[in-house]
């Protein structure tokens, strides 16, 4: 039941960079700094709508705030606008295919993904999860289908057992919607869903997660018990 809902302003390193942030031909131009949360946007090249990157700091570590990132049924608790969320298929404890329901403003359909996330588990004990859209592997249902997405979470290590996330998505919501309708979106997305993000991790069950560590010491899976 794990899922990578749909990132510090500068990557940890360029090894961390998405193929989609180094192909943008445009600087981040900040939208909103608030509350601690700070939200850029930028139009990649040859792209018809923004992406946005976004970050703050949580009192949280790593493996609670993965662990509520892996959470579906936890979804429309904090991700701002999602209705739906479930797993497909996990193909290893860092290797999953999930799905989820994305509600629009009025008159706009709601929209459905399908993603496929991945966690990398870094020396400097930080971590990184890449979602990329993987339609493939669902059939289409009476929800409009985002054909196109790239997102990364950079989840960093801070002392005192906290956590900086950095958050960074592209999306192609796909038919008609006019391209200012879509990036006007881009500010309440990932400042709603960060405040909510932030309130709930440091509940349980994601304040008691663990992690889970193989022979040479290296985070392998969270252990945590969903309600």
């Amino acid at each position: 039941m794990i899922q990578f809902a749909l990132i510090r302003l500068v990557f940890i390193s360029m090894s961390l960079v998405s193929p989609l942030a180094m192909a943008s031909a445009q600087d981040w131009e900040t939208r909103k700094v608030e509350d601690g949360i700070t939200v850029q946007s930028r139009l990649p090249e040859n792209a018809k709508y923004q992406e946005f990157r976004a970050d703050t700091e949580i009192d949280a570590t790593i493996a609670q705030a993965i662990a509520l990132l892996s959470d579906n049924e936890a979804c429309p608790e904090w991700l701002y606008r999602c209705k739906e969320s479930r797993l497909i298929k996990e193909i290893s404890p860092t290797e999953r295919i999930f799905y989820q329901v994305s509600s629009l403003p009025f008159p706009a359909k709601s929209r459905e993904a399908v993603f496929h996330a991945k966690i990398r588990y870094n020396t400097d004990h930080s971590a990184l999860i890449e979602m990329t859209a993987a339609t493939s592997e669902l059939a289409q249902t009476k929800h409009l289908r985002i054909a196109e997405a790239i997102g990364t979470y950079i989840l960093e290590p801070l002392p005192n057992n906290r956590t900086r996330i950095t958050w960074q998505l592209y999306v192609d919501p796909g038919g008609a919607l006019p391209a200012w309708l879509v990036n006007a979106m881009l500010t309440d997305l990932p400042f709603k869903s960060l405040q909510a993000f932030r309130i709930l991790v440091r509940r349980p069950p994601y304040s008691q997660a663990e992690f889970v560590y193989d022979g040479d010491g290296q985070p392998i899976d969270i252990v945590f018990t969903r309600p």
